[in-house]
């Protein structure tokens, strides 16, 4: 009992949420697990925020962009299977583009989607990091950088799709086999399970144990000898990778990408999940990411063009009762709460 009293909180919250998850398919509807399963691709997304803001304490506005580069590179892949998508053919486009032809293959494609945004974060995070660029002016920076991709997209119609973006594409497969709703969702929940497993260990090992320390105390942790630009650019383009990764399964899992699926809205969305569930520990971001959107969902069906304000009033109660997010505040009330406990026992 004793070993079970000191597991923390999170993690009974981590293993119930993870359970419904898994089990969710065997009685929801059809329906409700194809939401279900989109919404546990913005796990993956939420998870590589959490790593830079929650961790690192790098809040990042322009996460999506991340996320968009893997997406728009999976949907230009699936899209060019049989030849020229019909969107480049309507702009005269009328073979392949070779760097298009590279990318066809299925794992090509994955592997791109993961190293482009790793790269791009990592190239970004050198020039911001050494430069001591960070706090409000690096948020300002990446806000920018999403509105400028997103204007990117928006402009470049015969390879991105412009403001329609790129749709009608095949769901998920894999070694050639097309999988059904079911094992689809159940391969997204494995990868969300990976993705949670790695990062947990890596944020409790010492790269994460530095990263918090960078968090807290940044000058302290340079007297102490860490490189808080390498430590930051490392977590950037950790993040990257796993936004890149989330991007490449939204495409498939959702049929379609466009541009607001990359710019500042999707962006800020993110950061709306985090601050809700609480960042920094995973389980909370996790939780406020399913809690806003089935609660946006759940809003939208019953209350019609009024859903948003509702939404918007309860993340608003949320912020002001629950400061550090869901997760964060329970977990100071019951460290409080062992505090007190421990001060009584030794009256």
């Amino acid at each position: 009992m004793r070993r079970l009293a000191e597991i923390p909180v999170n993690r009974y919250l981590d293993f119930a949420l993870f359970l419904a998850l898994g089990l969710f398919p065997l009685f929801g509807s059809l329906f409700y697990t194809q939401l279900l399963e989109k919404y546990l691709v913005f796990l993956i997304f939420a998870f590589s925020l959490d790593l830079v803001w929650g961790y690192a304490g790098l809040m990042d506005l322009g996460h999506a962009v991340l996320f968009g580069l893997g997406g728009y590179t999976m949907a230009l892949s699936l899209s060019a299977q049989e030849g020229v998508p019909e969107f480049m053919a309507r702009y005269g486009v009328k073979q392949v583009p070779l760097w298009l032809q590279w990318i066809v293959p299925q794992p090509a494609a994955v592997l791109v989607c993961i190293l482009l945004p790793a790269l791009l974060a990592g190239l970004l995070g050198r020039f911001l990091f050494y430069s001591r660029v960070g706090g409000v002016f690096f948020s300002v920076i990446t806000l920018a950088l999403a509105e400028i991709f997103s204007l990117f997209i928006q402009s470049q119609q015969e390879y991105t799709g412009g403001f329609n973006g790129i749709g009608g594409l095949p769901g998920l497969s894999l070694f050639g086999h097309s999988l059904s709703l079911a094992e689809g969702y159940y391969f997204v929940f494995l990868m969300v399970l990976l993705v949670y497993i790695f990062c947990r260990a890596l944020m409790t090992s010492r790269f994460g144990l530095v990263l918090r320390g960078i968090r807290e105390n940044e000058t302290r942790l340079e007297f102490l000898g860490y490189g808080q630009a390498r430590f930051k650019t490392a977590a950037f383009a950790l993040s990257g990778a796993l936004a890149g990764f989330a991007g490449a399964l939204y495409v498939p899992v959702n049929g379609m990408i466009a541009p607001n699926d990359v710019g500042m809205e999707f962006s800020t969305a993110a950061v709306v999940w985090l601050a809700i569930g609480g960042r920094g520990n995973l389980t909370g971001a996790a939780l406020g990411t399913l809690l806003v959107n089935v609660l946006g969902n759940a809003l939208s069906e019953h209350f019609g063009a009024y859903w948003q304000l509702l939404l918007g009033a309860a993340l608003l109660a949320v912020v002001l009762f629950f400061p550090n997010g869901i997760v964060g505040s329970l977990q100071l009330a019951v460290r409080g709460r062992t505090v007190r406990k421990g001060a009584a026992r030794r009256e």
